[in-house]
């Protein structure tokens, strides 16, 4: 039978990787927002680059996406061991109390979908949008 100090140390070894993941999915972004970035400032990007960068992009953020779903699928798992535990001893405050937050958490909360959300629009819309000409560039030059 587990304890409730071996919930918690499941909780904080799955953690530790977790802040892991999420620190390469952070670099991965970044990465597509490097490339989005380019294509947007330079325009007349070939169609083919354009895809490629939409799907990397996009799969990024459907990993981003089975990363949270894994993390509140855990938290919620945690809450049913501590759950269990409870029922033959004593709880701490802190178990109880995670207990009652975490158990029904959904598989993204919303919060969580407007940071992917969000993190696609800006993407995508560097990749298929066009750049506005700026006023100064249509300007006729100085002829004196």
């Amino acid at each position: 039978m587990m304890s409730e100090l071996d919930m918690w140390n499941i909780l904080a070894d799955f953690m530790s990787g977790n802040a892991v993941w999420f620190l390469a999915y952070v670099v991965a972004t970044w990465l597509g927002f490097r490339m989005t970035g380019n294509i947007y400032m330079n325009g007349g990007a070939p169609i083919i680059g354009k895809i490629l960068v939409s799907l990397y992009c996009l799969s990024v953020s459907a990993f981003m996406c089975t990363l949270m779903v894994n993390t509140n699928g855990l938290f919620r798992d945690v809450a049913a061991g501590l759950d269990t535990v409870g029922e033959t001893g004593e709880l701490s405050g802190a178990a109880q109390a995670f207990i009652e937050q975490a158990s029904n958490a959904p598989s993204m909360n919303p919060i969580q979908m407007v940071f992917v959300a969000s993190i696609i629009l800006m993407q995508q819309l560097q990749v298929w949008m066009k750049k506005a000409d700026r006023a100064e560039d249509q300007l006729e030059p100085f002829s004196g």
